[in-house]
């Protein structure tokens, strides 16, 4: 369930490295404040924008917001202006952000508050655009109770977010080369044997993801380009794949996660679509909204699951509304697969 906003201004800011996975600088950071069902108000969708961008581009910010959030019960819209301006008496881009705001009220989002902050350096000084006096001191990042939450369920923070699009830089090509010439004649067992009905066989495949994604939460990733190659291979059973949609508990989500990604960096391009789907939903059902974006990046040939995932995203779908029903087909296959009567 989406956090609710029990926040102050100054614990909001200091929450935003967790909720997008890095540090950012020379961005503009719009979170939405979403009236939730029971009447609460909760953390909504957290987006980020390259700043000269959205600067110059203001009707690009407001069309992406307005697709992600139009039909969503927007009670505020907070943004972040992060920048340093180190050349200036005044804040940074007045001018362009009110133009900015002017079209989000046309948009129908009547209230944004606007907050400048030149650093997440913890003792850095916010201001408010539109009212003087409202300002503060940001406290650590690192302590933030978001941060700690996030961190403990298995999420890193980044330090840049250079550092963070490490993580999608796959596997030199011959090492990718080296597992596709041992996955290729395992996906041809694990076809047939999802064709022929042989659940036996699937169990024991199922059971090897068990285990590698037990393993990922002692941070054991597989290193062995057989044992890779074996894991991936599997994942091409849709049976199985859709089992791993979702885990038991948020530790093993957050373990389930950095295996599905390792793999996407070991993939060969035949595998690299469905590793991709499986990332992005993971993380999309973990509320990693960034890393589920920044893994969709890598999919010039998506499944219908990824496009799935991709208008979850757009249209700013909340985790828990999809959950419930992946839980219950993937606990529902599982079931199949293991019953008794099955082996």
């Amino acid at each position: 369930m989406p956090e609710p906003m029990y926040l102050t201004d100054e614990n909001l800011l200091a929450a935003i490295p967790a909720l997008i996975g890095f540090v950012p600088v020379d961005s503009l950071v719009i979170v939405a404040a979403v009236v939730h069902t029971d009447g609460t108000v909760r953390l909504g969708r957290t987006t980020r924008f390259d700043l000269d961008l959205a600067m110059r581009l203001p009707q690009r910010v407001v069309t992406h917001l307005d697709r992600a959030l139009g039909d969503r019960p927007v009670q505020r819209l907070i943004g972040a202006v992060v920048h340093d301006p180190s050349d200036s008496t005044d804040l940074p881009y007045r001018p362009q952000l009110h133009q900015l705001t002017h079209r989000l009220h046309e948009s129908g989002f009547v209230n944004v508050e606007l907050l400048h902050l030149p650093s997440f350096t913890a003792g850095a000084v916010w201001s408010c655009y539109d009212v003087a006096d409202h300002n503060g001191i940001l406290p650590d990042p690192a302590l933030s109770p978001v941060t700690t939450d996030r961190v403990a369920n298995g999420n890193r923070v980044y330090s840049d977010r250079a550092t963070f699009l490490t993580q999608f830089l796959p596997a030199p090509a011959d090492v990718r080369d080296s597992i596709a010439t041992l996955a290729d004649p395992i996906t041809e067992e694990v076809q047939a044997e999802e064709l022929t009905g042989d659940f036996p066989r699937l169990r024991r495949r199922l059971d090897q993801l068990d285990e590698a994604v037990t393993a990922a939460t002692l941070g054991q990733l597989p290193t062995a380009v057989h044992e890779i190659a074996e894991l991936i291979a599997a994942l091409s059973s849709f049976l199985l794949r859709n089992i791993h949609l979702i885990q038991s508990t948020e530790e093993r989500c957050g373990a389930a996660q950095s295996l599905w990604l390792h793999l996407w960096r070991h993939a060969p391009a035949r595998y690299a679509p469905t590793m991709v789907a499986l990332t992005a939903t993971t993380a999309h059902l973990r509320k990693d909204g960034s890393t589920a974006g920044a893994i969709l990046q890598h999919d010039p040939r998506p499944t219908k699951l990824s496009r799935l995932v991709r208008r979850w995203i757009a249209d700013g779908v909340e985790p828990a509304v999809v959950a419930p029903d992946i839980a219950a087909v993937a606990q529902q296959l599982r079931a199949t697969l293991t019953s008794p009567a099955e082996n």
